[in-house]
Formats: structure tokens, sequence, C-alpha cells
């Protein structure tokens, strides 16, 4: 097939959406297929671009920060994208498309569906789905007739997570099809010479500074406990975003600024995983996710999680298995979470390694990839219903 992604984010623009986008267009092109994305374009990364064998038409939409996007920078790649898609989609020969979030890209994917007959399937990622992000309710009310037309004209629609999918489906009467994100555990792997036992406990934390991650708690949190073992603790920062000020504030003011080692946003894949691979345990301590590709990350390096008990989070985390869940804002279960992990290095290691295999086993892009083929085949349409509604 020749297929269209549509997503306003991809690498080195973006976070968990647009590496999903990435991993599962080279996915979709090792599985024989014939690939193009349609996003905007960052920086000297513009125009037609190709990267692993995928064709990515990159947009002018005035796109000024890698980690987030403005309202008007949004809406800018929804006007450039309706204008250009039309003839993309046409040199490109496409069959179908793939679009990711309702809004702003769906109704890209609507009027080549409109205008061409392509079929296209929408892939909800959190944000898109009223309910998820508190925040913008206001937006999702006012643009409900636009989004349930893109929803309701599509082919199919997927949730990367049952969490994910029952909230979508409490906002909009359609079914929502689960499938989760893959991770590319071939690149993602643990340290090749396991790490001598004492020393401090290296803990990560990689993703967005944004209010959803809950970086304020999780600090408080690294606070108490190097008050209580000061020099039982490192603590690894990976990320940028609109809080970063404030974030350094508090490692000043909590004390932590001695343990404490900011990276930045690592983009270069090879240094990310160097950073995996240096550390002992991956914290996601988020007050809401969609399926975090960070923790599936962390579990193919071979490390122990310790995650909030939200949706999307506990999809991947097997308590007492591969790693803990804490109760979202339970400062005293985080801590308690992290000592054992600290007080018991080989309990540890087993927890990293059964989630090293449960990625390889369950969650592999390409696997990833024949579910969205699989949307497009009449046949598995009807075999298959896993959805819900």
């Amino acid at each position: 097939m020749n297929l269209l992604l549509i997503n306003y984010e991809y690498p080195p623009i973006g976070g968990g959406a647009g590496n999903a986008t990435l991993f599962l267009a080279r996915a979709l092109h090792r599985l024989g297929h014939r690939v193009t994305v349609l996003t905007s374009a960052y920086a000297e990364h513009s125009g037609l671009l190709e990267d692993a064998g995928v064709a990515v038409h990159r947009l002018n939409v005035g796109r000024r920060a890698a980690d987030r996007a403005s309202e008007r920078e949004m809406f800018s790649f929804l006007l450039a994208a309706m204008r250009a898609a039309p003839s993309i989609a046409a040199s490109a020969s496409i069959d179908a498309v793939i679009v990711f979030f309702t809004l702003p890209c769906g109704p890209v994917a609507l009027r080549l569906s409109r205008a061409m007959g392509l079929p296209y399937v929408v892939s909800l990622r959190g944000g898109d789905v009223p309910g998820f992000v508190p925040e913008i309710a206001w937006q999702h009310r006012l643009l409900t007739l636009l989004r349930r037309r893109v929803l309701r004209h599509a082919l199919a629609i997927v949730a990367n997570d049952a969490g994910l999918a029952r909230l979508s489906a409490l906002a909009d009467p359609y079914a929502v099809k689960v499938i989760p994100n893959g991770v590319d555990s071939r690149f993602f792997v643990p340290r090749s010479v396991p790490e001598a036992p004492g020393g401090p406990t290296r803990v990560l934390f990689v993703g967005r500074f944004h209010r959803q991650k809950n970086l304020p708690f999780f600090l408080q949190q690294m606070a108490g406990l190097h008050a209580a073992g000061p020099d039982d603790w490192r603590l690894a920062l990976v990320g940028d975003g609109e809080e970063r000020r404030a974030l350094e504030r508090d490692v000043r003011s909590l004390g932590l600024t001695a343990i404490t080692t900011w990276h930045g946003w690592q983009r270069d894949k090879a240094e990310l995983l160097g950073l995996y691979q240096q550390a002992d345990v991956v914290v996601n301590p988020s007050l809401y996710e969609g399926m975090p590709n960070v923790v599936l990350e962390a579990m193919a390096c071979g490390l122990p999680v310790v995650a909030s008990a939200v949706p999307g989070n506990d999809s991947l985390v097997r308590p007492g298995e591969t790693g803990f869940l804490f109760p979202a804002g339970d400062g005293g279960a985080l801590r308690a979470a992290l000592r054992e992990i600290r007080e018991k290095p080989a309990q540890a290691r087993i927890l990293g390694q059964n989630g090293r295999r449960r990625v390889e086993q369950e969650f592999s892009w390409e696997q990833v990839a024949r579910g969205y083929l699989d949307l497009f085949n009449p046949a598995s349409r009807s075999e298959s219903r896993h959805e819900i509604s």
C-alpha cells in the first residue's frame, strides 16, 4: 500500500506522538509499504526530506519550539496541510491515510476522504480526547461538531490504551479500537555489562517539563529521600518545557542541586539510550498519560519503572513484576518504591529483566504496524472487533 501519515509533530519536534509516528512509519516501510509523512517544518528541517526510506514533507508553519506548539502554530499547520495534502496524495498515489490527533490534523484526512475517496484511520493521542487534559475542556466543547465529523467518517478510530479508549467513548458515540504503542527493542537495549553493587541509586526522568508530568511533587519526594540519605541518590532530568525555570528554582530550594543533572532534550537517540543505560530506575509521576513511550523504552533497556497508577502507566507496569505503581500524589508510596529499588538491587534487576521480556513479546512496532494495516482490510475488520464503545 501507499500510505500517508499526518501529524503536525515529527522528530526532532514533539513528544510521544511524534516518536510514535516516526517508528510506525519506519515499521510500515520495513513491511514493504511505501510511506509518506506530512508534518511541520522546524529550523533546518524543511521541505521534502527522506528519513530511513520514508518521504517526509515538512510544511513551514512558523514552528518556534521543539517541545511544544502554540495554538496558532497548530492552526497554521491545519491550513497549510489542507492546501498541500491533495497534491502530495496524488503525486504519491496514496491508497489510505493514518492521521494522528483528531484535531488539529483530522480535518486534513476528512478532506482527502471527501475529495479523493481515501479511507482514513484516526489515531487518538490524548490531548485530542475530551477529559484527558482538563485545562482545554472549553476548546473541546467549542469544537465538538468538527471533532465528531472527523470521527464519524473515519474507517476506524484507534487509541493506544484502553483507558484513553474509554475516555473517548464517553465523550463521543463511536467505537474505539486499542492498538498499543510499540518500542524498538533492537535499539533500546540493557547495558552490556552489569554495574557493580554499591554507590548511589541513579533515578531518571524523561519527558516534557509540563504540569501533566507532576514534577514539583516528584522533586519533593526526591528531597525527602536525599535528606534521609545524602549520598544515596542521583537524579537525571531529561527534557525541557514551560516549567523549566520553576523546576530549577525548586531544585535549588529543596537542596537537590548537588545530586541533579539537567540533560535537556535528547534528540539524538543514541545519547538518550546512553542515559537509560546509566540509570538504575525510571520514574514517571504523571497525573495523566496515554501510553508513555518513555516507560516502554525504559523496560526495553531492562530498567524497573516506578510510575503513577494512572491509565497508560497501569497498562505497562505490572506491580512486583516489572516495577511499582503508586497512587498519583502519594509521596509516601513513591518514596517507599524507590527505597525498595535501592535496598534490593537483585530484585530490581529481576524487575528490569521481566520488563525487557514483556516488551520483546508484546510491543514491537511491527505488531503495531500490522494492527493498523488490518484496519484497511475489510475481512480483518469484520473478523476482529476488539473495540470499546
